[in-house]
């Protein structure tokens, strides 16, 4: 966490801080202020937390207390402007702001885990960004936002910073690099919008816009009169579909309006998606209304996961997921912002291999013993069997038919157990562990063995019964457990070891 020093007593003088923008003091140069219109974005801020009270005031058509209101909130934010500064000093990045209680954070230039860049439209329109920064286990929030500063100057402050960290960064009194002398990066992937609109066809974005359309189908009984003003402007019996084509037509419109909110849904958020390299940082941009460029140290780079859905396998594509030593809190967006929506099955070596040298290619994986597979098939079963008795007991009051549920749906729970066992697999090469496991989306996580924190080997009283276990790896970052499932117990043991860092001879 941050260290927390009290500033100096508000009545206090202090050193004279540097009015202009541009690019970044010189290391150790004194403190300086955000950007001059900063005060209207925290203006923004506060004003979207008073929402209710200002909807209160202006039911009561009392506008010129709004007024007056904004005035203050101005006024208010443009002292907190004038009480907020930022240096490089010291080897870290100290932010002093407070009104009436002042407050200096220090976060050191070595403890930084990511820094991202993120412009909004607003921000885009009068071309200043807000700078981020995030450090390991820094909570659920920014550990320190510049909120707002020039482009350039927020270039030139991420690259400094970064430098820094690495320990490559200027020494005091030496001039910090601006947004030219960074070396040119090198892109490893950019997407078209085309293959932006596929990922959300093909991805879990689909399954989202259902969930919204859902409650929609209710709208009749949040709004009674609807119904009313509809059939009073349109002749029901000439809308409604009445022949089998124009049932279908409703219903590939229908889809038709699904996939097209999914492939929208993807083009604002990844729209213009580009990943790319300088040095050993990673940069990923993207976004079509709030353009975000996040950069990601590969030294903190702890898992990758490849992600296919059944139709992904399908289409040859795939997805990439990120895992960092970052935040740890409920909120982190690290794995959504530093993932990879879709590329084709054919690149995901290439790219892993940029990510996590000597990783690729992925090895053959050995898939576990054939007790695995008689676990697999009987769970698939059992619980199977039981959701179809349920169901078929609810439908026994209205058919007898109902009992045949069951029988039915055992072929089906073969057929799952048996592609459950077929998808699980682990393999180790040159210092990395690979495994994989699931049916409708298939995952291969990718762990560097050095990057293990611990690991356990679990087992249930079935495993147990079958001679099998499961091995538990725990990495920094708040993502799931990278985990071997049903391995023979010796293996999983012998992989702990390697785990641990004591290979067996």
């Amino acid at each position: 966490m941050p260290s927390e020093v009290p500033g100096p007593p508000a009545g206090a003088s202090e050193p004279a801080t540097a009015q202009e923008t541009g690019p970044a003091p010189p290391n150790g140069a004194g403190r300086r202020r955000l950007h001059v219109l900063s005060p209207v974005f925290f203006a923004a801020g506060h004003a979207r937390r008073l929402w209710p009270l200002a909807l209160l005031v202006a039911a009561r058509r009392q506008f010129w207390l709004l007024a007056l209101g904004a005035l203050v909130l101005l006024a208010w934010s443009t002292v907190e402007w004038l009480r907020r500064t930022y240096s490089l000093e010291g080897g870290a990045l100290r932010l002093e702001e407070g009104v009436l209680a002042r407050k200096l954070r220090a976060v050191p230039f070595d403890r930084i885990q990511q820094v991202d860049l993120v412009r909004k439209p607003l921000h885009r329109l009068l071309g200043v960004a807000t700078l981020r920064v995030e450090t390991a286990g820094g909570g659920s929030a920014a550990e320190v936002d510049l909120d707002v500063v020039t482009l350039a100057e927020a270039q030139a402050l991420r690259t400094s910073l970064l430098r820094a960290k690495t320990g490559a960064g200027p020494a005091a009194g030496q001039a910090v690099p601006g947004p030219g002398a960074a070396t040119a990066e090198r892109v490893l992937l950019r997407l078209s919008i085309g293959e932006v609109m596929l990922a959300g066809v093909t991805g879990t974005r689909a399954a989202a816009v259902l969930v919204v359309l859902g409650p929609l189908s209710q709208a009749a009984d949040w709004f009674p009169d609807l119904s009313d003003w509809l059939f009073r402007r349109l002749n029901p019996e000439a809308v409604a579909p009445s022949t089998p084509p124009a049932f279908l037509a409703a219903a590939v419109l229908g889809v038709a309006v699904w996939l097209g909110l999914a492939a929208a849904s993807s083009i604002v958020t990844d729209y213009g998606f580009t990943l790319a390299r300088v040095r050993d940082d990673l940069i990923v941009r993207r976004g079509l209304l709030e353009r975000r460029e996040a950069v990601l140290p590969l030294a903190r780079l702890q898992v990758v996961r490849v992600e296919e859905s059944l139709l992904r396998r399908a289409l040859g594509l795939a997805s990439i997921r990120i895992q960092s030593a970052g935040r740890s809190g409920g909120a982190d967006q690290t794995a959504s912002r530093l993932a990879i929506p879709v590329l084709q099955r054919a690149q995901v070596n290439r790219v892993l291999g940029e990510l996590l040298a000597g990783a690729a290619p992925v090895p053959r994986l050995l898939q576990p013993p054939p007790a695995a597979r008689r676990r697999a098939v009987t769970r698939s079963v059992v619980l199977t069997t039981l959701l179809a008795a349920a169901v078929a007991l609810a439908l026994w009051r209205l058919t007898r038919l109902g009992v045949l549920v069951v029988p039915l749906t055992v072929p089906l729970a073969v057929a799952f157990g048996l592609a459950a066992y077929r998808s699980l697999g682990h393999a180790r090469r040159d210092g990395f562990l690979y495994a994989r496991i699931g049916v409708p989306i298939r995952v291969t996580t990718v762990v560097p063995v050095a990057k293990a924190q611990s690991g356990s080997v679990r087992s249930s009283p079935l495993q147990r019964r079958a001679g099998l276990a499961t091995l538990h790896v725990d990495v920094a970052g708040g993502g799931s457990t990278p985990r071997v499932v049903d391995a023979a117990e010796a293996t999983a043991e012998e992989l702990l070891q390697v785990v641990l860092g004591r290979p067996r001879a």
